[in-house]
């Protein structure tokens, strides 16, 4: 259940970030990748239901999820594309 907490972390994090390079916001996000390191703690399937009710409405609905395992600890955001 933490991931729903995750998911909302990331959330934060690419708004964030979108929001120094795009101040309007007015760019949607077609893909978003992350990493999941060792220990894989979190679930995707988990992670990904709860990051699309959380997007829903946005300008991160509907962008596609991407993961790569990595052998550092975490789960962080690697990426954000945006359309142009």
């Amino acid at each position: 259940m933490h991931e729903a907490k995750i998911a909302e972390y990331a959330f934060a994090v690419i708004s964030e970030t979108l929001k120094e390079k795009y101040p309007a916001l007015d760019k949607k996000v077609t893909k978003a990748t992350f990493a999941i390191g060792k220990p894989f703690t979190v679930m995707r399937d988990s992670f990904d239901f709860y990051f699309c009710e959380l997007t829903k409405g946005s300008f991160l609905e509907d962008a596609e999820l991407v993961y790569d395992y990595v052998e550092e600890e975490g789960f962080f955001v690697v990426s954000v594309d945006v359309e142009t």
